[in-house]
């Protein structure tokens, strides 16, 4: 029984690992918001560099565009990695107030996001993105731009949140 519950539990985690959630918006929102947002800078580490060019590879081979890096979206993302730990919970968690907060301050109309946990290198990230057909939809997604950010917890376990926008 206690096997069964560990196979159960491992499966729960690698599906809530392989989901993604997108929003496509023509139009940016129109809430009013009373507080005053500017971008961030965030400093990339190389793993995480790494990542950006393998994807922006990924999508060259597809025959699209690549995408310009923006630091407030890998800020955002960072932001969300935090919560992702805290909570120990791989999720979309407040991804409205992310995709508002870029739409407000980027000029985004359309924002997606990726989201991964638990692997040890950009490329198996990327990988299991590529095989999942909601993370290649993003990956492949009409976008301009995007960011990311690998965050470890402290049992080394790595979580990875990509956004993409389109302004």
């Amino acid at each position: 029984m206690k096997k069964n519950c560990l196979i159960l539990f491992a499966l729960l985690l690698t599906s809530l690992s392989f989901t993604s959630c997108s929003s496509d918006s023509s139009e940016a929102s129109t809430t009013n918001n009373t507080t005053t947002e500017t971008a961030q800078n965030y400093n990339h580490t190389t793993t995480e560099v790494q990542l950006l060019d393998l994807i922006n590879d990924y999508r060259v081979e597809q025959g699209l565009s690549p995408l310009q890096i923006i630091e407030h979206i890998s800020y955002k993302s960072s932001e969300h990695n935090t919560y992702m730990i805290e909570t120990n919970s791989v999720n979309h968690d407040g991804f409205d107030d992310r995709k508002t907060n870029l739409q407000h301050v980027l000029g985004a109309y359309k924002v997606g996001e990726n989201v991964a946990y638990g692997f040890s290198t950009p490329q198996a990230a990327l990988t299991a993105w590529i095989n999942s057909d909601g993370h290649r939809a993003n990956l492949e997604g009409d976008y301009s731009h995007f960011g990311l950010s690998i965050s470890q917890d402290a049992n080394g376990r790595f979580y990875y949140t990509n956004m993409f926008i389109k302004k």
